[in-house]
């Protein structure tokens, strides 16, 4: 979503329109689902995606015919049964895509612009589109951030649904009624996980962090254990002389995880007591309880309160019998997206 809306606020400031198409419903076996989406300047350059294959293609291709008519409008796939096979489609499936024009107005800048720095910030915002449609067309009615500037003329259990839905939903959603569908899409940073420890398992959990759609930052003190070789999927690598003070120049957010894998309990605990002071979402360390335990017990002799321990998951990951470096790392993510999702 970050590429996407940079994409895009790039390309209005520019002065030039981006035509975006978003899954609006989707049925069967298909590979995406609503709220996906996907932009495309005028000289053909995407970004996003709506599932791949034949079904992106037609996307594509009408996204080009809106950048030439200006209009938007409302594309229905049916590709199942035959169509799929011909298409040569594992899955198959029906869709509607609405393809928006985007005018490089400042509307659009600001709106995009708000978007991005509430992602950055890791604040949640939802992005309500509102749309009159036919089987060939769509005009956009509104597209806010706002439920309570939703057009007047929507019909009254359509916005008293929307409004509702928008306070509380996590996943994309669409409603339709009379003509008129509101596609209401939570847009929200997936978070940024801080994992401090390079090593087999650090290694294995910035892979599937990324595949998971969290960014990563690793921190470590050793120069051949942080390389692009080991973690290509990292977002940021952070060399740090020492485990002490090892979040300076970093700025952890409300919505970050913090993972703590050192290569040993005294850099464990010192991340941790770093880990404390910051207002991360989640906090997570390596061990047993045995290590747990005596950690503890030291920061509280310390002078640390027991309720600010209590903010910490330890042993870390969720209990799957995980053994191997890999395994480990699909018992932290869980966790992670587990906590993510309370949301």
């Amino acid at each position: 979503m970050r590429q996407f809306l940079e994409f895009v606020l790039s390309e209005l400031r520019s002065g030039r329109p981006v035509v975006s198409a978003v899954i609006v419903s989707s049925s069967g076996s298909t590979p995406r689902s609503t709220g996906s989406r996907m932009a495309v300047a005028r000289d053909g350059t995407a970004r996003g995606t709506v599932g791949g294959g034949p079904a992106e293609a037609m996307a594509q291709k009408e996204a080009m015919g809106v950048h030439a008519s200006q209009r938007s409008t409302l594309l229905e796939l049916d590709l199942t049964g035959k169509q799929a096979a011909e298409a040569g489609m594992i899955c198959g499936g029906r869709q509607e895509i609405l393809i928006e024009h985007l005018p490089a107005g400042p509307d659009n800048v600001n709106l995009f612009q708000n978007l991005l720095d509430d992602w950055e910030s890791g604040q949640s915002k939802v992005l309500i589109t509102a749309f009159a449609h036919d089987s060939h067309s769509a005009s956009i009615l509104s597209r806010t951030l706002d439920p309570a500037a939703l057009p007047a003329d929507l019909p009254e259990s359509l916005r008293r649904e929307v409004i509702k839905r928008a306070a509380s939903s996590r996943l994309p959603l669409a409603r339709s009624e009379s003509g008129v569908t509101v596609l209401v899409e939570p847009i929200r940073s997936p978070g940024t996980v801080y994992i401090a420890g390079a090593g087999h398992v650090g290694q294995a959990t910035a892979a599937v962090c990324a595949f998971s759609g969290f960014s990563t930052v690793i921190l470590d003190d050793r120069d051949d254990f942080l390389t692009r070789e080991r973690l290509p999927q990292a977002s940021r690598l952070h060399r740090v002389q020492g485990f002490e003070n090892c979040f300076n120049n970093l700025e952890v957010r409300p919505d970050g995880f913090i993972v703590i894998l050192t290569r040993g309990h005294v850099h464990d605990r010192t991340v941790l007591t770093q880990a404390l002071q910051t207002p991360a979402r989640y906090i997570g360390m390596i061990g047993s309880t045995k290590k747990r335990d005596a950690i503890y017990s030291s920061l509280q002799e310390d002078g640390v309160p027991r309720a600010e321990l209590e903010r910490v998951h330890c042993p870390i990951g969720l209990s799957i019998g995980a053994d191997t470096p890999e395994e480990i790392a699909v018992s932290i993510v869980a966790e992670l997206i587990n906590e993510r999702a309370r949301t």
